[in-house]
């Protein structure tokens, strides 16, 4: 099932195409299915820029100098503007290891940037066209706002106009921005601009200047292009699936099928999968299917490219499986398995660990796996910069001992008692276990077993919960907690120890906890209630 809500703002629509079976056309029908997003695409130059600006933040202020410099100017097709920009990138110092290189292209691939442009061009067209007149917005193709108005000249001489209600200085989640170290910065000034204008590289050459001399800040916001021809954006990174049912019902009488449980067998039997089309794939037993999970599995470890078999398999399964339920499971796979069932994976579930991090289920996604990635290349990379190979920081990661550390989740505890202290710290508000008011309750511990509403406490006469507030009695909003909320629980026989300890974190706060340690010793708990009622 594809959820829209994972990435794009508008649902995308779902376009199905089919090709009707004309009575002479002797070939089977074809579908196409296709998910278009609600908006256009973006410049393919702008959406190179910002991907590789998500691989390295540092690329985009020079990439854009590549950019208003014309360094793209004669590519003539996506195709050639694809493989300059990947060449530039790596002679630059940008992007050049194999694995910042793959993760370019994974990212091209489901245009994971294409959000970020259209909050773009959202923005111009709901933010920034409103507060401008239309004549001017067409006259100036590219322009700057700067001190609350328009410039339409590089140089910055003469104000178009006064922009008023537009928000410019403040910085948006999309900005990127040059000039700003340390949180000071120069007078902000914006560039609206389409970077596939001949305009641009004026502009840019000039703002960037001043920028980078400390003169003033500089980010650019993109406008939608006015002559580019836009077509709606191909969602990638998604499933689609389409379920073609049969109007007729088919009965398989497996009745002389072994429906024993035991695992499949252990031995080498070499299996060959399907090179050519199928015309009727042939249908699985019970008993086949039974130990198909396994035997695909073993098949795939025992492959000589274990991932290359897996995404070959993946591609077309339903045709491949009777090839692999003629194999069988190799003993040290079925030893593995066992190991794990005994463990922690319960049968029917999936888990896949990426270093030795379990990657939870919802982020099984293109989108969430790149991110995820590109953490743990980093993370890879930082152990590589102080001595480790690729390899040792990968074995490290994904060290059981490492993952055994993680396992369990339980949060952290403390020893509160006050026994090093003589038990004098602590102010007990009541002893479930001593005083009067809890001699109803039962006292044996099988109590705990007794039925209760949802989240209520079992009565029992053990200080088995107990809670314990630092308080500073100085302030007014602690007495009230003590002497309103923490007395009235205490009234109505909550079965929790209640105690506090006054805190001193002031000198005020230090002579009023000595007053509360006096009067507990010398008159007792009621006289220190008195005192803080007062």
């Amino acid at each position: 099932m594809f959820s829209p809500s994972l990435l794009w703002s508008s649902a995308p629509a779902l376009f199905i195409s089919g090709l009707a079976m004309l009575p002479w056309v002797s070939a089977a029908p074809t579908v196409n299915v296709a998910l278009q997003a609600s908006f256009n695409s973006a410049p393919y130059l702008l959406e190179l820029l910002e991907t590789a600006a998500e691989e390295n933040t540092t690329s985009y202020f020079p990439l854009l100098d590549r950019i208003a410099e014309g360094h793209f100017l004669d590519c003539t097709t996506d195709q050639e503007l694809h493989t300059t920009f990947l060449q530039t990138v790596q002679d630059d110092g940008h992007i050049t290891t194999p694995e910042d290189l793959s993760s370019l292209q994974f990212a091209l691939s489901i245009h994971s940037a294409a959000p970020r442009i259209e909050a773009h061009f959202q923005f111009y067209s709901t933010a920034v066209e409103p507060s401008l007149m239309v004549a001017q917005d067409a006259a100036c193709p590219v322009w700057v706002y700067f001190d609350g108005k328009q410039y339409c000249s590089p140089a910055l001489d003469r104000a178009q106009q006064d922009v008023e209600g537009l928000k410019g200085p403040e910085i948006l989640p999309f900005d990127r921005v040059l000039g700003e170290t340390a949180g000071q910065s120069g007078p902000p000034s914006v560039l609206y601009a389409d970077i596939t204008s001949p305009l641009f590289g004026q502009f840019h050459q000039t703002i960037s200047s001043t920028a980078r001399d400390g003169q003033t800040s500089y980010r650019v916001r993109y406008r939608p292009s006015a002559t580019t021809t836009r077509h709606p954006l191909t969602v990638n990174g998604y499933g689609v699936e389409l379920a073609l049912k049969r109007t007729d019902y088919i009965v398989i009488d497996d009745r002389g099928d072994d429906k024993n449980e035991e695992e499949p067998e252990t031995s080498d039997t070499e299996v060959v999968l399907e090179s050519k089309e199928l015309a009727d794939l042939k249908p699985l037993s019970s008993t086949e299917l039974r130990g198909l999970g396994l035997k695909t599995a073993s098949f795939v470890m025992s492959s000589d490219d274990p991932f290359d078999t897996l995404i070959k398999l993946s591609q077309d399964f339903p045709k491949h499986s009777s090839a692999i339920t003629k194999g069988n499971v190799s003993m040290g796979l079925l030893t593995e398995h066992r190991a794990n069932r005994e463990v922690l994976l319960p049968a029917g579930y999936n888990v896949i660990w990426m270093n030795g991090m379990q990657v939870e289920a919802r982020e099984m996604d293109a989108f969430a796996l790149l991110e995820r990635m590109r953490r743990e290349r980093r993370l890879v990379d930082s152990l590589r910069d102080v001595g480790f190979s690729g390899l040792e920081a990968v074995q490290l990661l994904s060290h059981p001992s490492i993952a055994e550390s993680k396992v369990g989740g339980e949060e952290q505890r403390y020893d509160y008692r006050d026994f090093h202290e003589g038990e004098q710290v602590i102010i007990w508000l009541n002893d479930i276990e001593k005083d009067k008011r809890y001699q109803d309750w039962p006292s044996y511990t099988s109590a705990l077993l007794q039925r209760t509403f949802p989240g209520q406490l079992p009565t029992i006469r053990r200080n088995v919960h107990n809670a314990i507030i630092p308080l500073d009695v100085t302030d007014m909003k602690d007495v009230q907690l003590l002497v309103e909320s923490l007395q009235t629980f205490v009234k109505r026989k909550v079965p929790i120890r209640f105690g506090i300890v006054p805190a001193a974190t002031t000198s005020a706060s230090q002579e009023q906890a000595k007053v509360i340690y006096h009067l507990l010793d010398t008159y007792g708990l009621g006289a220190v209630f008195s005192y803080l009622e007062a």
